[in-house]
């Protein structure tokens, strides 16, 4: 039986939150570490989530209607993992986490600015579109450890690369202006920001196994990244495609996240080894990663704003001997 649970435990994707409270003091058990033997694993989960931005560019100030939140779409996408598992409860993990989404193209008025050209600031609706993706791979070292019968914890740590990315696209209405160049060439804006950053990261695992098979597992991870973060804006005259104005920004970082999740585990055996179901929800968050301007214009500050995801995840782990 004791086998059976160490075999399983391997089989995790599993996370948390560790909560105590005073009660009577008992008499500890050993905590353990797994028998020594030599196992691979390898994952796939599909990921539904949607991606989130920091109130600087969630929102568009100074335009029509208030408040109106730039919201992306729900999408699928996938992390795949693959580990060695050695020694008395020691592994190598590998995994790697794309997504990506966009929006509907959303209706605005607000205000054209370019002094670049002399335009004076004139009201004009526009239409936005939006692409944003993110990539995170994590290599990192892990521990097993058994606090009790029930109990399961893996401390890691590792290093974490983090690829982020986001695109935008004001399209004007400009033919009702009393511009001739702008009413009979569009004219677009765009705003392109994404981070590189790489730096350690640390988490914990946990399982709490209701039965042999079936466990409840949460995770906590955070990570600390140094990278670069450009930021990119400008106004596109058709049909030529001119920049008649634009803006750059580009600094170097430290960028911190964190990441949660809380779901289920079921393990099954199998002639090739023992096969885990997941299903859960996640959520990561990356702080002050992207950069934005207040308004749909070239006048605004850049300042800098967050980028997270967030739902559910289906997975499914094989564990078998190496």
């Amino acid at each position: 039986m004791f086998k059976k649970v160490t075999i399983a435990v391997l089989g995790l994707a599993a996370n948390v939150t560790i909560a105590g409270s005073m009660g009577p003091a008992c008499t500890p058990g050993n905590v353990t570490v797994p028998c020594e033997t030599k196992l691979w694993d390898f994952s796939a989960q599909a990921l539904y989530l949607r991606s989130v931005y920091g109130s600087e560019k969630a929102f568009e100030p100074g335009t029509a209607p208030l408040n109106k939140e730039v919201k992306n779409d729900w999408n699928w996408g996938y992390r795949l993992e693959g580990s060695y598992h050695f020694n008395t409860g020691n592994d190598i993990s590998i995994n790697w986490m794309h997504f990506s989404s966009s929006i509907d193209p959303t209706n605005f008025f607000g205000t054209l600015t370019i002094p670049a050209i002399g335009l004076p600031p004139l009201p004009a609706p526009f239409e936005l579109t939006s692409f944003n993706r993110i990539d995170q791979v994590n290599v990192v070292m892990g521990q097993y450890t058994n606090l009790s019968v029930r109990d399961k914890v893996r401390f890691y740590g590792g290093l974490q690369y983090a690829n982020i990315q986001s695109t935008a696209t004001n399209y004007y209405i400009t033919q009702q202006l009393p511009i001739p160049m702008l009413a009979n060439n569009p004219l677009s804006k765009f705003n392109n920001t994404n981070y590189k950053g790489f730096g350690p990261a640390v988490g914990l695992d946990y399982a709490y196994y209701i039965t042999d098979s079936l466990s409840i597992t949460a995770n906590g991870a955070g990570s600390l990244l140094y990278g670069t973060n450009r930021y990119q804006a400008g106004f596109v005259l058709a049909p030529f495609d001119v920049i008649v104005e634009q803006v750059f920004f580009r600094k170097k970082g430290i960028v911190p996240s964190l990441e949660a999740k809380l779901g289920v585990n079921y393990a099954h055996a199998t002639p090739i080894g023992i096969a885990n179901v997941q299903v859960g929800y996640q959520a990561i968050n990356y702080f002050h990663v992207l950069e934005a301007q207040s308004f749909a214009n070239l006048v605004g500050p850049v300042r800098a704003v967050d980028y997270g995801v967030f739902g559910p995840y289906f997975g499914l782990k094989l564990i078998g001997n190496a």
